[in-house]
This record gives C-alpha cells, sequence and structure tokens, in this order.
C-alpha cells in the first residue's frame, strides 16, 4: 500500500514539473495564453485522484471528468430497477461524471467527489453520507446529489426516496456546517423532461432538472 502511494506522489510530481517545464516554455515562445492555461492546470494535479479525464480545447477550455462513489452508482442502477452490469455501470458513472463538470462551469469553484461526511460519535457514528459532489461558494456550501432517471414511470418513487433521505441528512449535518448557507441540491437527470413534476421540498433542499 505504501508503495502505491509512493507512486502517486512520484506521479504528482512528474506531471507537475511537465507542467512547470511546459508552461515556461511557451511563455517564452510568447504564448502567454496558452503558458497561462498550463499553469492554471497545475492547480487540477493535486486533485489528480478523483479526476478521471481531463481536456482541453479552444472553444470549450477545460473539460474534467470526475470519479464518483462505485457504491452510489450501484445503487442508482438498482433504483432503476435494472441489473448491476458493467455496461450499466460505466453507462451511469458517465453520466454522472458528466453532471459534475457541467454544474462545477456552472457554479465555479472547486468540485469534491468521494468526501465522506460522519455523524455521530466518532467510533461509532450514526451514518455516513457521502455526497456525488460538494462544492462551496464565498456565502454557500453545496452537496450534490445526482439521481438519473431512465424510468419515467420510476421517477416518482426515485425523487421521494431521495427527498426523504436528503431531508435527514440536512438535518442532522446543519448544525455543525457553520456560518454558511446550506443547500443539498438534488439534481434529476433523464433523457426525458421530468420538469413538470411537483414535490414538495424540505427546507434545505433545491430540486434542479437536467435534461440530457
Amino acid at each position: 500500500m505504501k508503495k502505491i502511494k509512493n507512486h502517486e506522489k512520484i506521479g504528482k510530481i512528474v506531471i507537475g514539473m511537465v507542467f512547470i517545464l511546459t508552461g515556461i516554455f511557451l511563455f517564452s515562445k510568447n504564448q502567454y495564453g496558452y503558458g497561462i492555461l498550463i499553469i492554471l492546470a497545475l492547480l487540477l494535479v493535486y486533485k489528480i485522484d478523483s479526476i478521471v479525464e481531463l481536456v482541453y480545447n479552444i472553444t470549450d477550455g477545460f473539460s474534467v471528468k470526475f470519479k464518483t462513489s462505485p457504491s452510489k452508482v450501484e445503487e442508482n442502477i438498482k433504483e432503476n430497477e435494472e441489473p448491476i452490469t458493467n455496461k450499466n455501470f460505466i453507462s451511469f458513472r458517465k453520466i454522472e461524471s458528466k453532471v459534475l463538470s457541467d454544474l462545477q462551469k456552472r457554479y465555479g469553484g472547486e468540485m469534491k467527489t468521494l468526501v465522506h461526511f460522519a455523524y455521530g460519535q466518532p467510533d461509532k457514528p450514526d451514518f455516513f453520507y457521502t455526497p456525488d459532489g460538494s462544492l462551496q461558494t464565498e456565502n454557500t456550501l453545496y452537496f450534490f446529489e445526482i439521481k438519473y432517471i431512465i424510468k419515467p414511470e420510476l421517477a416518482k418513487k426515485i425523487i421521494t426516496n431521495s427527498l426523504n433521505y436528503l431531508k435527514t441528512i440536512h438535518s442532522k449535518l446543519l448544525p455543525v456546517i457553520g456560518d454558511k448557507k446550506f443547500v443539498i441540491k438534488l439534481v434529476l437527470t433523464s433523457w426525458y423532461d421530468l420538469s413538470h413534476l411537483n414535490f414538495n421540498t424540505p427546507d434545505g433542499i433545491e430540486i434542479e432538472f437536467y435534461k440530457l
């Protein structure tokens, strides 16, 4: 395990050096725009464990894909009453990663994934919660819970269960968040238009529709 961690650290150092040297080279050639982009990309090296893919193109800039919790991906598949196969797992995970990347672009800040929150005694917590993504702005802490819905007839059940669960999460964690506003975003993702659905949303929970 230590060898793996050492290799990861060495990998980060090597990648960092490549970025820095490339940036210096571009500045020496008066390619200031690309040089700045390379230096900014260096900041992402420190999140290399959470990043699956980093792509840059002239029109869209950087596009980052994040890792998501395997257990939560499997849970989402089950909610859609689909079998847990490699094909389904990869499909669901790609969708969640795409949504997280788009949300980061929209909200700004640093999107974090695979961050675990525990409530209760350190040795015997009442529960663990891992949001699909968490992000802080100047005044607000956002948790993102992504629900990919492939069967419209199951939407009401999935959304109702999610709202009840997130209501508990919000009420438990709110007292320990601090001075920031705390919002959990339930991001309903589907190829179908689900915006016509209405639900009584608990305090601190917001529904966002994301049509693919």
